[in-house]
């Protein structure tokens, strides 16, 4: 099963003049599975529903669950957009990369998955790198049953994309994005990626354990480096405090609010859903 944690939809949903011209944005993660709308006429997001993975039930299982619940994904939509978040993935400069040779290399660092499916994201061509990563095989599968065509990429492409085209590359940069029981960190110095890594966190000394051991590896001094915050984090969290006392500066990543998202920012701070809108740009 899935549980139903959000769903918004506009005033206006389902619209009357609704021809399938509407944009389907799928987000699939360790624990969630989120189905973002935008609509064709307004290219606005008009619909957004955020559903929970139970721990003991499988991905084809949570998928059934999710279909069955959804009000968005019974809906014919000229485009279709996938994106991942799971931890399986390797940064592989562009010079160095093969095809035959990164789902071995995968297996691996991450360990045998025999019944798994292997994409690739290819970066911007200034970045000179491709992003592999892995997804069971049974999400594959219902991907492409389900679907006539769709694009996918990788959330960590989507914030390498951000990061490097930030106009002040040259400093150095974290950037933590956080979930439920998970958070990305990304370290940059300058325009060279160090770090792009998920999680697991029990507790928040648990994130930052991680986040100075991060930097110590790749001998980043913390009152040298800029931080960048999305995700659940607030801004009386008491992490917030001590990362204040250890950083040149804190930014809170957020993009203007569009469509449903305009409803959503009294419920939640602007940076909470800061990676699926910039998904949006």
């Amino acid at each position: 099963m899935a549980v139903k944690k959000l769903s918004i939809y506009s005033p206006d949903y389902p619209p009357a003049s609704y021809t399938g011209d509407d944009e389907l944005f799928l987000h699939l993660g360790i624990d969630r599975v989120d189905v973002l709308v935008r609509s064709g006429i307004k290219n606005m997001p008009e619909a957004l529903e955020i559903f929970k993975k139970e721990e003991d039930i499988d991905w084809p299982e949570t998928l059934k669950s999710v279909l069955r619940q959804s009000e968005l994904l019974r809906r014919n939509f000229s485009e279709r957009h996938i994106s991942f978040s799971f931890p399986d993935a390797l940064v592989i400069p562009e010079a160095k990369f093969s095809s035959s040779s990164t789902k071995d290399l995968i297996n691996l660092i991450y360990g045998e998955q025999p019944h798994s499916w292997v994409g690739y994201k290819k970066l911007p061509r200034s970045f000179e790198m491709m992003l592999a990563y892995r997804i069971e095989e049974g999400i594959h599968n219902w991907i492409t049953e389900r679907f006539p065509s769709y694009d996918t990429t990788h959330l960590y492409a989507e914030i390498l994309i951000n990061n490097l085209a930030d106009p002040n590359v040259t400093d150095k940069v974290a950037f933590l994005h956080l979930e439920e029981k998970t958070w990305i960190l990304t370290l940059l110095n300058g325009s060279q990626l160090q770090v792009i890594q998920t999680f697991n966190y029990t507790t928040r000394e648990d994130i930052l354990y991680d986040l100075l051991n991060g930097l110590q590896q790749s001998q980043i001094p913390s009152n040298q480096c800029r931080l960048k915050i999305s995700g659940q984090l607030t801004v009386s969290d008491d992490l917030v405090d001590q990362l204040s006392g250890l950083f040149q500066s804190i930014e809170w990543l957020s993009v203007p609010a569009a469509g449903i998202f305009q409803s959503l920012k009294q419920q939640f701070p602007p940076h909470h859903f800061y990676l699926l809108q910039r998904w949006l740009l």
